[in-house]
Order: C-alpha cells, then sequence, then structure tokens
C-alpha cells in the first residue's frame, strides 16, 4: 500500500511539474488578456465621476499625500495607526501632479493594471496543480472578469492586493508541493506584500500552519512537513512575537474593531451564509458545485501532492476570510469586498474537478439542488435594499437589474433563475465532460461579465449622481480659490458624503472641525467648535483665523466682517477678516430652503453692541398639504403662532432686541418627509436689518 502510494505520488509529481511548465503559445495569449481587461477597466473606470465610496477612498487618498508630503501616514495632521499602506506607498507619486483630476485617473490606471494582473497569479496557478493551458486561460479570464474587478477604478487597496493574495497562495502551494527555501521565502515575500495591502491577510502564516499540518496529516508525516517548512514558519513566529510585544492593537490601528469578538457561533454561521450566498452568485453558479466536489475530492483523495497542497491552503484560507468577514467591518451587510479572493481559487477548484473526468454525479446533483435552493430561500433584495448593498458588487449590480426592470421582486427573480439554470446546466453537463469543461468556463465568465457590466452601469450612475448633486462644476473650486489651510466646518445633519468629496477634491481644506451637534467625519477625531459669546469661533481654547469651508446643508450661516469667497450646492467658502465669528446660524434650515419640523435661530451682537434689529422671514406651507402652524418662541419666552395656508407665501417680521446673543426657537404642528428629511414648510434665507429697538434694554428679547 505504501509503495502503491509513493509510486502515485512520483507520477503525479512528475504530471504536476509537467503541467506547471508555462508554454510558449499560452504566454502571449495570457499577455493579451491581461492587456485587454487593463484597456477595458480603465475606460470603464474613468466613467466613473467621482469617488463615494467613503470614508475608504478619501482615507487612501490622504494617507498618498501625506506620505508625499511629510513621509508621514497623517490623516489632516494626525498620525494615524494604519498598517496596510502599500496602496498609498504605489500610488503617492501620482499626487505630484497639482491636479486633482489628473491624480485620480491616475490612480485609476495604476488600480486597472494591478488588478489585470491577477490574470498571471491565477493561470499559473491552475497550471501549477495540473491544469491545461486552455483550462489555465479560462481561469484566468474568469479571475479578471468577476464583478469584484469594479475596485479596479476605486482609490481602495483591493486592486494591489487581489493579484498579491493570489500569489501567495501560488507560492504557498509551491512551498507544500517542494518545501525549497526559495519557495518558502517567496511565500513570505508575497504573503507580507498582501498582508500590506491588506490587513486581512496577515491570516496567511496561520493558514499556511494549518495547510501544512493538513498535508502532514494526509501524509502521515507531519513532523517531516513541519520541519521541511521551518525556515517559513520561523520567520511568521518572529513577525508573531514581535506583534506581540509592540501589542496587536497597535500594529492593527484602526482596524483593532475586529477584536472585539461581537459575534456568537449563530452569528457568525449566518453571516457567512450570507457572504457565501453573495459570493455564489459572483461566480456564476455553473463552476461552484464541481469546485466543491473538486476541493473535497483532492483533499480526501488526491492525485498529486499539488492537488492537496493547494486544496489544503485554499479551503483554510476561505474559512478565514468568511470568519474575518462576520467580525470586522460592516458585519450586518454582505461583505463581498472580504472574500471575493476566492473566486479564482473556485475555479482553480473546478479544474481539479473537470480533471478526473466529473465524478460522482449524484453528489454534483445533491450540490446544485442545494444551491438553488438557497437561492430561492434568500431572495437578493432583502439584502441589496438602501445601504446592504455598499460592500457588494454584485448586489449594485441586482439592485441596477431590478432597475432595468422596474421590480425588486422581478429583479431577485431573474437572479435565482438564472442559478437555478446554471447549477442545472452543470448537472447537464457533466454526461459530456469533454465539452463540459470548456462549455461551464465559458458560460462562468460569460455570466461574470454580465454582472460585471450591471455593477459598473450602476457604480457610474451613482458617481454621477453624487457629483451633481454635491460638487460643483470644477470639484477642485476651494483650491482654485488660493486659499490655503481651510478648515472644513460640519454642521448637525450634515451629508457625510458630500463633507468627504469636499476634502478628496480639495487638498487645501487640511482640517475639520465640528459644530454643536455635529459627527464625526470619519475614524480620524476632529475637533469640536465652542461658540464665544461674541459669535467668535474657538477650537481648543484659540480662536479661529483660518478660511472656513462651511456646511450649510441643515442650517444657514453667516460670518461677520468675512468674504464670501465662492459656495457649492451646500458648503459656502469665507475668508474671514481676522478672527472668524458667526453673525447669523438657523439650524433647521436645509440648503433647498425647507425647514425641519423644530430648529433654532442664534443671532449675535459685534463686540461690546445690542442685537438691535428686525429680522424677516417668507414662509410657504406645502400646497399639497394642509393649513399649518409654526409656533416661534424667543430666547425670553415671547411666542408668536404663525398659521399658513398651502402655497401661499407669508412673509413673518420679529423685532430682535438684546444685550448679548439672541435666540428665536420654532416647531411646526405638520410635518412630512422629502427624501429621508423630515420637513415642515419653505423658507427663505433669514434676513436682519439693523434698527432700532424700540424697548431695548438688556437680557430682553421682542417678538
Amino acid at each position: 500500500m505504501v509503495a502503491a502510494t509513493t509510486d502515485l505520488s512520483a507520477r503525479a509529481a512528475a504530471r504536476s511539474a509537467f503541467a506547471a511548465r508555462v508554454d510558449a503559445a499560452a504566454m502571449p495569449l495570457l499577455a493579451g488578456l491581461v492587456a485587454l481587461s487593463f484597456m477595458l477597466r480603465l475606460a470603464v473606470g474613468w466613467l466613473r465621476a467621482t469617488p463615494n465610496y467613503f470614508s475608504d477612498e478619501y482615507l487612501y487618498a490622504e494617507l498618498g499625500r501625506s506620505l508625499l508630503e511629510s513621509g508621514r501616514p497623517l490623516i489632516r495632521g494626525v498620525e494615524v495607526g494604519f498598517p496596510a499602506l502599500l496602496q498609498p506607498v504605489l500610488t503617492a507619486p501620482a499626487w505630484l501632479i497639482d491636479d486633482v483630476a489628473v491624480s485620480y485617473r491616475l490612480i485609476q490606471g495604476l488600480g486597472a493594471l494591478a488588478m489585470s494582473l491577477a490574470a498571471v497569479p491565477a493561470f499559473l496557478l491552475a497550471r501549477r496543480v495540473g491544469a491545461s493551458g486552455p483550462l489555465a486561460l479560462g481561469v484566468a479570464a474568469f479571475t479578471v472578469a468577476v464583478p469584484d474587478l469594479l475596485f479596479a477604478s476605486w482609490v481602495v487597496a483591493e486592486p494591489f492586493a487581489y493579484p498579491l493574495a493570489l500569489a501567495a497562495v501560488l507560492c504557498a502551494t509551491s512551498a507544500l508541493v517542494e518545501p525549497t527555501r526559495r519557495n518558502s521565502m517567496l511565500f513570505v515575500l508575497f504573503a507580507g506584500l498582501a498582508a500590506f495591502a491588506r490587513i486581512q491577510f496577515a491570516v496567511l502564516p496561520a493558514c499556511f500552519f494549518v495547510a501544512v499540518v493538513l498535508v502532514g496529516l494526509r501524509e502521515r508525516r507531519v513532523r517531516s512537513a513541519l520541519r521541511e517548512q521551518a525556515l517559513a514558519l520561523g520567520v511568521f513566529g518572529g513577525a508573531a512575537l514581535l506583534t506581540l510585544a509592540v501589542g496587536v492593537t497597535r500594529v492593527l490601528g484602526l482596524y483593532r474593531s475586529g477584536l472585539d469578538g461581537r459575534a456568537d457561533p449563530l452569528e457568525l454561521l449566518e453571516r457567512a451564509g450570507v457572504n457565501g450566498l453573495v459570493l455564489a452568485y459572483s461566480s456564476g453558479w455553473i463552476l461552484l458545485p464541481g469546485a466543491l466536489i473538486g476541493l473535497a475530492l483532492a483533499l480526501a483523495r488526491p492525485q498529486t501532492r499539488a492537488e492537496l497542497a493547494f486544496a489544503a491552503f485554499a479551503v483554510t484560507l476561505a474559512v478565514a476570510l468568511f470568519l474575518e468577514a462576520g467580525v470586522a467591518g460592516a458585519v450586518d451587510h454582505a461583505q463581498e469586498r472580504y472574500v471575493f479572493y476566492v473566486l479564482p481559487l473556485a475555479a482553480v477548484g473546478f479544474c481539479l474537478y473537470a480533471a478526473r473526468g466529473w465524478p460522482a454525479r449524484m453528489y454534483l446533483a445533491l450540490v446544485a439542488v442545494t444551491l438553488i435552493a438557497a437561492s430561492a430561500a434568500a431572495p437578493l433584495a432583502g439584502f441589496s435594499a438602501a445601504e446592504g448593498k455598499a460592500h457588494s458588487p454584485l448586489l449594485l449590480a441586482a439592485f441596477r437589474v431590478e432597475q432595468w426592470l422596474g421590480s425588486a421582486g422581478t429583479g431577485s427573480l431573474a437572479f435565482a433563475v438564472a442559478a437555478a439554470l446554471l447549477c442545472s446546466l452543470a448537472v447537464a453537463l457533466s454526461f459530456r465532460p469533454r465539452m463540459g469543461t470548456a462549455v461551464a468556463l465559458l458560460l462562468a465568465v460569460g455570466a461574470a461579465t454580465a454582472t460585471s457590466v450591471a455593477a459598473v452601469a450602476f457604480d457610474a450612475q451613482n458617481a454621477t449622481a453624487v457629483r451633481r448633486a454635491f460638487l460643483p462644476a470644477d470639484p477642485s473650486w476651494v483650491d482654485r480659490a488660493g486659499l490655503e489651510n481651510v478648515v472644513l466646518v460640519r454642521g448637525p445633519n450634515g451629508v457625510r458624503t458630500e463633507a468627504l468629496e469636499q476634502l478628496f477634491w480639495n487638498r487645501s481644506v487640511d482640517r475639520v472641525a465640528l459644530l454643536p451637534g455635529a459627527e464625526q467625519v470619519d475614524h480620524v477625531h476632529a475637533p469640536r467648535i465652542k461658540v464665544a459669546p461674541d459669535g467668535g469661533l474657538l477650537v481648543d481654547g484659540r480662536r479661529v483665523r483660518n478660511p472656513l469651508l462651511v456646511d450649510g446643508y441643515a442650517g444657514t450661516l453667516r460670518l461677520a466682517d468675512a468674504r464670501r469667497v465662492a459656495a457649492s450646492p451646500s458648503f459656502t467658502l469665507w475668508e474671514p477678516r481676522g478672527e472668524a465669528r458667526l453673525s447669523l446660524y438657523l439650524a433647521g434650515r436645509y440648503s433647498d430652503g425647507w425647514l425641519s419640523g423644530a430648529g433654532r435661530l442664534h443671532l449675535w451682537p459685534e463686540r461690546g453692541r445690542t442685537v438691535e434689529g428686525r429680522l424677516r422671514l417668507t414662509l410657504t406651507a406645502p400646497a399639497a398639504g394642509g393649513p399649518m402652524t409654526i409656533r416661534f418662541l424667543s430666547s425670553r419666552s415671547e411666542r408668536r403662532d404663525v398659521r399658513l395656508r398651502p402655497g401661499v407665501p407669508e412673509t413673518v417680521e420679529f423685532e430682535a432686541c438684546s444685550v448679548g446673543r439672541w435666540e428665536l426657537t420654532f416647531v411646526s404642528d405638520s410635518r412630512g418627509f422629502v427624501g429621508n428629511r423630515v420637513v415642515s414648510a419653505q423658507s427663505s434665507e433669514p434676513v436682519f436689518v439693523p434698527s432700532a429697538c424700540r424697548r431695548p434694554r438688556a437680557g430682553v428679547s421682542t417678538i
């Protein structure tokens, strides 16, 4: 028995070595595939009018800029613990160009090239486990056709992590098959680079250790297997000890929340199910039944050591990635972004199954039926609604199909029917294995390409809508004004995406400060503004003198003794003449004129003076509604009820007389929705006209 196994291993090793040689005819085709993918991804990436996956895209852009300018990982002058710096390092030279738009397009080009290069390790990996040249090219084509190539045009780490992770799998497989010093160090190199691109790949050493044990157990020589990998395991062990000495939370930096352990086993299983279902759709379904059986057979009855090594490492890595997706990030949503790296591994697993002649047809049919039932039981519409699709190109594609078909239910049904047809076809093709393998790969590439088209269509449409809603014709409008060290002042209920758009496109906006009640714009702490009795703005106890980019989405603000330089849909750029000081703030008036259900207006006096004058507003109740009453209450509890008729403008005037700040609150008895905002009536911008008060006295306000 042992002799037979040894002979089989020798013959299998010979076949594997032969298959691993790259034939000259395949290389031009592989190069052409990479070039075609690069050109297509570059072209569709340039359809994307602006970044909108925030705060990540701003984070990576700002890190690249800071590394270029200071050599340190800074976000708005604050040093952040960010362990995955490969993308900022590689893209930093693009920020040498003074035009943000040109830098953005260059980074998209780098991403398109890097992600397209993933075809190379995918091809070599398929060849390494014994697939023929044409099949390996099919795996490479599938690798660059999956909808997750959408990330190629985003300012994120995935374009660089994708090829590096696949290269690490290739090197791990080679090191397990042939445990030479060269193979071990290549795996150490690519595992380190992958982790430097995305910290989630810090699990690669642990996966390698588990794979070594699995291979050793299967071959009944665990100790020998561990000794053969002593070099790689020793390097990883030293890195682990160094990490413990420095502190795991310090090394993880912004990603330390992944250690919170906020999931029990049932929650993890549920999240893995959601991510697995989304990934099944991204795979095109037709390869998946064969891939699962192929990996199982490679572990249980490997024909070559390369099969066993690949399956042991690929399965271990897939489990690790699914666990990470269940405990870190937006765990309540599908996190395809964390797990799509296993898609090419599934294609290689299918090749292992096809190479055996499509055996175990009954089990293939059982797996296919199970997958069909899962797709029918969990419609995609439930996952693609609202923010649920943010981290999944597949769900972006599903949502776009729903828009095309005009119904969420119809879109989900179309996807479920396609899944059922493709899984059924996988079973049918098993009876014609020679033809079936090529047809299955072609259909998988076609399904992935169709899904990619829908994902790109949604992303381009969404980016265009974001740019139109939040940016003027020149998105770098603040930079063009020629001001430096601009502070973005964020107000309560401001749109986070809009603030981050301004920060991405305008390098002169290098600080953020928060008005009372405003939320942080990202993971980097921003100080809160205190308003002095004279309206002066204080940050960390010091009066602000910088130019200000003021958020006016949910409040109307005016500065005293300041020049209004320019404006976007919701932001206004002010240049104070000396200290920045508020003169008027109406919290609860949106930039399009709608009033919220309740709010407050503040007036500040000139230094050493009283507030004396008249405040004028023109109010209009919605024409489609009924009458409404808005109650106004001054800071001295003096009240006025203003009755509004639908569609009829009503101008109201208030006498504002006070020593120090004067306030006026309002509450409406009738409210509705515009989008997701609670609103009452339309209001003009408040107009304050200084004039002598009839009865001004300290601490008294008059309506």
